[in-house]
């Protein structure tokens, strides 16, 4: 064997594992700058529609956005499984399997968006908006029915918009998603300051700020199939009925995931609102907030990082994935030190100024939300890791028992602690169900012997 046919493979992996890093920190940069106008936005629009709202409409307000957007784990999972395909495609350079695969994924979407609208208009009349959100009087009720249902119609147009990341995050240039979605921020504070300046009730609220990052979505949509990748136009001529099963396979996987996720992000929310009041979410939901703030750096890598994993993990090249993965847990654990003392320290304060009083969570909220930032911030990067790789069988089961488990005890707990119990059952069904299966198979995929690397 000569000298040069040793090499070749060594200075493709070299190359590949450089445009990946300069791929990562591009998608980082611009993350940070998006993630800057999101937060500077969030900044000045909390407090703004928390004055605007007050406290119970502010609660409702969050309470409803955090519900409608339980609605998206019903793309049973196609979005992130849509990552990887492209991945793959974009390791073996075929364009025209991309095509495939996004027209495919594309049009299974608009099929769910399709039966999702029918099941809305069928059940929508029928639904107790009093009795969900504990409300009382006809005219809070009828506002909240119009604020749901604009929720919802914004939610089937972004179902099928959102798939424009997941393009851009398989062939990892998601620094372009993340201009759009800066697009997008600037875009919802236009439409809140308008919404307050014309005195508009809170269903056009809900529409004009969830709307905006749709609409920044369709605009990228727009941008890849017919400028930047005109060859991945979603044509229906396009659709394979053999990729629609691999994309169900893989997808139902993922959409156990979602559903665990639904518990531990979006069902809080309704939980207090309902057996507590509307009132007592602004607290939980502007402390969430806040820690999302200060974990804000994990979020700026992770999007970019599991397409990465996933075309390393097609080309075989384990020892990067080993590399990236040791310092992405290196970064996390340096970032949430810092992160939790200034939170211990100062996060009540901080939202006593930021937001009013009406926001200021209890000392006992505070503590353990800190304790969530880290088990959370944990268990993303495993799930970054096991889902790039599609080794998600044992966290699909894991999470959804964690899912059940969470609810029961979170109607349990709330009854008698308040929000502090909403938080305390995600944390101990995190702790017992997730963190523990997820360690181990994160063990198991970096012991992974290498396979020959494609050139």
């Amino acid at each position: 064997m000569s000298l040069s046919s040793i090499r070749a493979p060594k200075d493709a992996a070299t190359a590949h594992s450089t445009r990946r890093y300069r791929r990562i920190f591009a998608a980082a940069i611009s993350a940070l700058f998006g993630k800057g106008i999101s937060l500077v936005v969030s900044v000045i629009t909390v407090p703004l529609t928390l004055h605007y709202l007050g406290a119970e409409s502010y609660g409702l307000w969050i309470t409803i956005s955090s519900t409608v957007t339980m609605f998206f784990v019903l793309d049973l999972g196609i979005a992130s499984t849509l990552t990887n395909l492209i991945s793959d495609a974009y390791a073996a350079d075929d364009k025209r399997q991309a095509a495939v695969y996004f027209a495919t994924a594309f049009w299974v979407i608009g099929a769910v968006v399709a039966l999702l609208a029918l099941m809305g208009w069928i059940a929508w009349p029928h639904i107790d908006w009093a009795s969900l959100f504990h409300l009382h009087g006809s005219d809070v009720s009828r506002e909240t029915s119009e604020a749901v249902a604009a929720a919802f119609v914004v939610f089937l147009l972004a179902l099928p918009t959102s798939l424009a990341t997941r393009v851009l995050g398989g062939y990892q240039e998601l620094h372009a998603a993340n201009l759009f979605a800066s697009g997008g921020s600037l875009l919802s504070l236009a439409a809140v300051l308008l919404v307050i300046h014309f005195r508009g009730d809170l269903p056009v609220l809900v529409a004009s700020y969830a709307g905006s990052s749709m609409i920044a979505n369709a605009a990228c949509l727009i941008w890849i199939c017919w400028i930047r990748k005109p060859w991945i136009k979603p044509w229906p001529s396009h659709v394979d009925s053999k990729v629609i099963g691999k994309i169900f396979h893989s997808g139902i996987q993922f959409f156990l995931i979602q559903v665990a996720g639904l518990a531990v992000f979006n069902s809080d929310n309704l939980i207090i609102a309902h057996y507590l009041s509307p009132a007592q979410v602004t607290p939980y939901s502007v402390t969430w907030r806040f820690v999302t703030y200060l974990s804000a750096i994990q979020s700026l890598i992770i999007p970019s990082l599991w397409p990465a994993f996933a075309e390393s993990w097609s080309r075989g090249n384990i020892a990067w994935i080993r590399l990236a993965y040791k310092r992405l847990r290196w970064t996390t654990v340096g970032v949430l030190s810092v992160a939790s003392l200034i939170f211990l320290s100062f996060g009540g304060s901080i939202i006593r100024l930021w937001a009013g009083a009406a926001a200021v969570p209890s000392p006992w909220l505070l503590r353990l939300m800190c304790l969530w930032m880290i088990i959370c911030a944990v268990t993303v990067n495993q799930s970054c890791l096991m889902g790039a790789t599609n080794r998600v069988k044992k966290q699909a089961i894991a999470s959804f028992l964690s899912a059940v488990v969470n609810l029961a005890l979170s109607i349990l707990w709330v009854r008698s602690m308040g929000p502090v119990g909403v938080l305390l059952a995600t944390i101990v069904t995190y702790l017992v169900f997730v963190v523990f299966v997820q360690t181990l198979e994160v063990r198991s995929i970096l012991r992974t012997q290498p396979r020959p690397t494609l050139s």
